[in-house]
């Protein structure tokens, strides 16, 4: 099997609990993460050469037809001599759990069950019944169990303090789409500043990345994936939510009002015309969305809400709104007209990407240890991109901006016109900017990044 591109470190800790349950050591594994993010790439990748039993549940099936398939793919997977031992197959998931615990006690076995939140359908206590047989059967078997699931606020509740499965897994890993950083790997030879629209418009899904061509400027990109019918990136993200979130909830109508650029509790209340307190908690805690707050506010402040996957949230600010009219055929003019929504978008991304790389100056030594970094602003007074406060002074101060060249006079003298806002200025204060190019270069106490070295 080829080289596997990211996940190495999730990679590593699973080869790690197979040599355990080798030694005897049963080992049950939870991976989750909504789809696109490489589950079963990594799962498939980690089975290559292994006695691997690999099944995928279907959605609303009964239980009767999820276990008879599943006692085929044991069959077809682990061969005739296997299959002999089943005789007609299972009753139900205890008799098909406890039968690979046993098998597996001579022979080290790697059983995967995919997509397990949508066996609750045919058997709503599928968790606890697992946590029964694994607790009571287990031990001696030479086993690796890996759950996955793509639901990722079912998994977590399967795993939390309620959950049937609480505290039971080894590894308990919950697989987000790729970072700014990370995600380069699925295309590395893409010039800097074109890699960060590719990932603007994708995100941080290998998927959605391995399809942008880097022959092609990003605009042709966008044409291909994102404003022709059928377009990857046009279909992508209703696939992605609707296994994860029932939209009898409001959730797509909470993203929506994000996705419009409202950003307070009380405005996206308003725009949803729901009450959105349980949605919009949901939607933080499962990683749809974010919470932020001016960098040294109290926890107390009022934060503003953003949705926090880079592709979810063009698509919900760039595509949605006019995606029938893309589907009929009208791609070109659509996305003529969009253009300014997009570089909005675009711009937001990369001044994410920029407090990014600000945390990983200091994590390489170039700022000062214990700068902690992120935004700052206060109402309809002033804004800083990137903010880094070291002892509770003003260390580094930050402006981004998405075009060609460097910072101007004009905007070094902002940027010091904000300081009279902030806590007191650090006798080492510096600033930067960020911008797509025009060189890199380190000026007395001004700094000045790029997309290329963001990347």
């Amino acid at each position: 099997m080829d080289a596997i591109v990211g996940r190495r470190a999730e990679l590593g800790e699973l080869e790690r609990a197979w040599n355990r349950a080798r030694r005897g050591e049963p080992q049950l594994v939870a991976l989750w993460g909504r789809r696109r993010v490489g589950k079963t790439y990594l799962l498939t990748h980690f089975a290559d050469g292994k006695r691997t039993v690999y099944f995928t549940a279907t959605r609303q099936d009964s239980e009767e037809r999820q276990v008879a398939r599943f006692a085929a793919a044991v069959g077809e997977q682990l061969g005739e001599d296997t299959a002999d031992l089943m005789g007609g197959g299972f009753t139900d998931w205890e008799a098909a759990l406890r039968f690979v615990l046993r098998i597996s006690v001579d022979d080290p076995l790697l059983v995967v069950l995919d997509e397990v939140p949508r066996l609750l359908a045919g058997r709503p206590d599928f968790a606890d019944l697992l946590s029964a047989v694994w607790e009571g059967r287990s031990s001696g078997s030479r086993i690796l169990l890996a759950l996955s699931g793509s639901a990722v606020s079912v998994m977590e509740q399967m795993l939390g303090p309620d959950g049937g499965l609480h505290r039971r897994p080894t590894i308990e890993r919950r697989l987000d789409p790729f970072s700014f950083v990370d995600a380069r790997a699925f295309q590395p030879q893409l010039p800097a500043a074109d890699y960060v629209q590719a990932y603007a418009a994708c995100g941080g899904y290998p998927l959605h990345l391995q399809r942008w061509q880097p022959e092609l400027k990003p605009a042709a990109n966008l044409r291909r994936l994102a404003f022709e019918p059928g377009g990857m990136l046009l279909r992508d993200a209703m696939d992605i939510l609707s296994e994860d979130l029932d939209w009898r909830g409001g959730y797509e109508r909470v993203l929506a009002a994000l996705g419009s650029g409202v950003r307070r509790r009380s405005r996206i209340a308003s725009r949803a015309q729901q009450r959105i307190d349980y949605t919009l908690d949901r939607l933080r805690r499962a990683g749809y969305v974010r919470a932020t707050r001016p960098l040294g506010a109290a926890s107390s402040a009022d934060p503003l809400y953003e949705i926090a996957d880079p592709y979810l949230a063009y698509w919900f600010a760039v595509l949605r709104d006019d995606a029938d009219l893309v589907e009929g055929g009208q791609g070109e003019a659509v996305q003529q007209r969009v253009q300014g929504r997009w570089q909005s978008h675009l711009a937001r991304v990369f001044e994410e990407a920029a407090r990014d790389h600000a945390i990983r100056l200091v994590q390489a030594g170039e700022l000062p240890a214990g700068t902690t970094v992120g935004r700052w602003w206060r109402d309809e007074v002033a804004e800083v991109d990137v903010l880094g406060l070291l002892d509770g002074q003003t260390r580094l101060l930050g402006e981004v901006k998405w075009r060609e060249g460097g910072p101007t006079p004009r905007d070094l003298h902002a940027l010091v016109g904000k300081v009279a806002y902030l806590p007191p200025a650090h006798p080492d204060l510096e600033q930067a900017f960020w911008t797509r190019s025009g060189g890199t270069s380190v000026d007395g106490r001004v700094r000045h990044y790029t997309a290329a070295d963001m990347v």
